[in-house]
């Protein structure tokens, strides 16, 4: 009877932080905006989602894994800016594995949302969400999770965190090898996010013959204006 009870409390615990996070469905006004690019190819990516990954990860990672995280992350930020949530979705996917902060936050949204056909899910929402506020990220994205946190229940918080730190153990910058850092542009209020691999150095040279992108695409804070979404 005790473990029925147990049971029943911890089902309604979890109705409770569900609805939570689904508060203020209307998207804000945020406005993150990124660079956009034409995808190299519209192919699609077949990933099953947040695999466990057992044993010890690569020292190095080579440069046919740094150019395809990159793609992944630049096709995702194309569809998502596009609202092709169902095209963006696969490719976040990827991205966020790899460690990339946007496409963390923007897979998070998702789930948060439903968008895409993606079924809801307050776990993975939490979870992407949490690790891309995490350590340096841009502020527009800190800024959003400070606000859906402050939505949640307090009883739930503990049950949160736990999320967020197996989020971070095995996709945060850390686990992943991807450094993300932020600077403004002078004299203005505009704030950048830059995002990359930490072994992309081992293969650059002076022709950049391997064709490793400098620019990162996800950039700055726009006006984003009615019936824009963040991120």
């Amino acid at each position: 009877m005790t473990s029925a009870r147990n049971s029943s409390k911890f089902s309604i615990l979890l109705v409770v932080l569900a609805l939570s996070l689904n508060l203020g469905t209307k998207a804000q006004s945020d406005g993150i905006s990124e660079e956009t690019i034409a995808p190299r190819t519209d192919r699609e990516y077949q990933i099953e989602e947040e695999l466990i990954v057992r044993g010890e990860q690569d020292r190095l990672k080579g440069p046919r894994q740094i150019l395809r995280g990159y793609d992944a992350r630049n096709m995702g930020g194309y569809y998502y800016k596009l609202r092709l949530y169902e095209k963006a979705y696969p490719y976040l996917v990827e991205a966020a594995q790899e460690g990339f902060k946007m496409s963390q936050a923007r897979l998070g949204y998702i789930y948060q949302k439903g968008l895409g056909g993606v079924e809801r899910d307050w776990v993975k929402a939490v979870g992407w969400l949490g690790v891309a506020a995490s350590r340096k990220s841009h502020p527009e994205i800190m800024n959003y999770w400070k606000d859906l946190r402050a939505k949640i229940p307090e009883q739930n918080l503990a049950m949160v965190e736990d999320i967020i730190e197996e989020y971070v153990s095995r996709y945060g910058s850390e686990a992943t090898g991807v450094t993300c850092d932020i600077n403004r542009s002078a004299g203005t209020h505009i704030a950048h996010m830059r995002c990359f691999y930490d072994d992309e150095i081992e293969y650059r040279d002076p022709a950049d013959t391997l064709g490793i992108p400098q620019v990162e695409i996800d950039t700055s804070v726009g006006s984003g204006g009615v019936g824009s979404i963040p991120f």
